[in-house]
C-alpha cells in the first residue's frame, strides 16, 4: 500500500510484522508497526479515499485483502464485529496520541528509551524484533536523525543500560530505561 495511492482495500494481518509510515521529501516517519489481529489501511473506510501512509513488510507477512464495503456491511450487522474494530481503533488512537507525546516533547535519550520499551513489550517478542530491526528504522520510529540514534546508543550501551552486538540490541537495565523514559 502507498501513500496518496486510492483506497480499493483494507487489510488484515493474519500473521507477520508491517511497517507503516509517512514519507516526506527528506525523512520518513514510522507511525506504527502492525502485526498479527491489525488492520491496514482501516481510517481511510470513511474518510479519505487516499492512504495516508505507505505500508512495507518488514518480515514474511500473510495478509487477507478485504473489500471495504463488506467491512461497512459486517459492521452494520454485526454489533459484535463493530465494537472489536471500535475496541482496536481506540488502542490505536491511544497509542497514536502517545506517539504524538514521544515526538514532540521528548528530549533525545527520552525519544529512544520510549521507542526501546515500546519494541521490547510482549506484543513484538514472537518477532525477535531487536535482530531485525534497523538503526534507521529506530529513528524513524523516533522521530530522530540517523546520527542521534547512533550516539544515543552508544551513550545507553556505554552506561550498562542496553548491550550493542552488531545490530542486535539487548535491554540490560530495564528500570533504568523506564526512568529515561518517564523522565522524558
Amino acid at each position: 500500500m502507498k501513500e496518496g495511492s486510492n483506497v480499493s482495500r483494507i487489510f488484515f494481518v493474519v500473521d507477520g510484522l508491517i511497517k507503516e509510515y509517512m514519507e516526506s521529501r527528506d525523512k520518513n516517519i514510522i507511525i506504527k508497526l502492525s502485526k498479527s489481529k491489525d488492520f491496514i489501511g482501516l481510517t481511510s473506510l470513511y474518510g479519505e479515499d487516499t492512504y495516508c501512509f505507505t505500508a512495507t513488510a518488514m518480515k514474511d507477512t500473510l495478509l487477507c485483502s478485504i473489500d471495504p464495503a463488506d467491512i461497512k456491511s459486517l459492521m452494520t450487522q454485526c454489533c459484535v464485529f463493530s465494537r472489536e474494530v471500535a475496541k482496536w481503533y481506540c488502542e490505536n488512537y491511544n497509542a497514536m496520541l502517545c506517539k504524538c507525546l514521544n515526538l514532540g516533547l521528548r528530549q533525545l535519550n527520552g525519544k529512544l528509551a520510549n521507542v526501546l520499551l515500546y519494541l521490547n513489550s510482549d506484543e513484538f517478542k514472537e518477532f525477535d524484533i531487536f535482530s531485525s530491526i534497523s538503526r534507521k528504522d529506530l529513528a524513524e520510529l523516533s522521530g530522530m536523525s540517523l546520527e542521534s540514534v547512533v550516539r544515543v546508543l552508544a551513550e545507553f550501551d556505554h552506561d550498562q543500560i542496553i548491550e550493542l552486538k552488531g545490530k542486535k540490541i539487548y535491554i540490560k537495565d530495564l528500570e533504568r530505561l523506564k526512568r529515561i523514559n518517564q523522565n522524558g
